[in-house]
């Protein structure tokens, strides 16, 4: 099994994205009030932690030395342009068990609902495929958040097991839908 640990993730085009390892530079005002804004985290944990530049710190330093990933999203803008961060994707890797659960958060409200989540979801899907000693990519998400069903659907990864009741959204149970796509054809 190849050790994901000991070489960064490199930088990948999508069409309209460009990903880059998140850095200590990323963790800035618009970023702490994507986590801590209702609509974006609707759906993730994340509701129900306040977040501050301490507890971002935190998390981003987590990242180091592990096998895992946490990946800043830009918006490109167009060849000789700026880019601006718009949201963010982690990689939780198991490399003694060749997976890797990919998870995403698309803070920039004016960007949803334009293929910028999947392009940036998928740019990162297909780069873990092509990877050696990776089978498996997941993602997980809420039967609720139709957005996200639809980007790991589009992303070529299947249903593989639903938690009924799982979650409580605003008082309601809602399911947990688990999503895959193997790197090579299973039985």
């Amino acid at each position: 099994m190849s050790d994901h640990s000991a070489t960064p993730l490199p930088a990948l085009n999508g069409r309209r994205v460009h990903l880059r390892p998140f850095s200590a530079a990323d963790i800035t005002p618009a970023y702490i009030g994507w986590l801590n804004d209702p609509e974006t985290v609707r759906f993730s944990n994340q509701r129900f932690v306040q977040h501050t530049r301490e507890t971002s710190e935190r998390y981003y330093t987590s990242f180091a030395g592990s096998a895992n990933h946490f990946v800043s999203i830009r918006l490109t803008v167009d060849p000789g342009g700026d880019d601006r961060a718009v949201g963010t994707l982690t990689a939780f890797c198991s490399p003694s068990h060749g997976t890797v659960d990919i998870g995403i958060l698309i803070g920039e409200r004016r960007v949803w609902g334009q293929g910028v989540g999947l392009d940036a979801f998928k740019t990162l899907v297909d780069w873990w495929v092509g990877q050696p000693g990776i089978r498996k990519v997941t993602a997980g998400t809420l039967r609720l958040n139709t957005g996200m069903v639809r980007v790991a659907e589009r992303a070529g990864m299947h249903l593989e097991a639903v938690r009924r009741g799982q979650e409580l959204v605003e008082g309601q149970p809602v399911d947990m839908l688990y999503f895959a796509r193997f790197t090579y054809p299973t039985a």
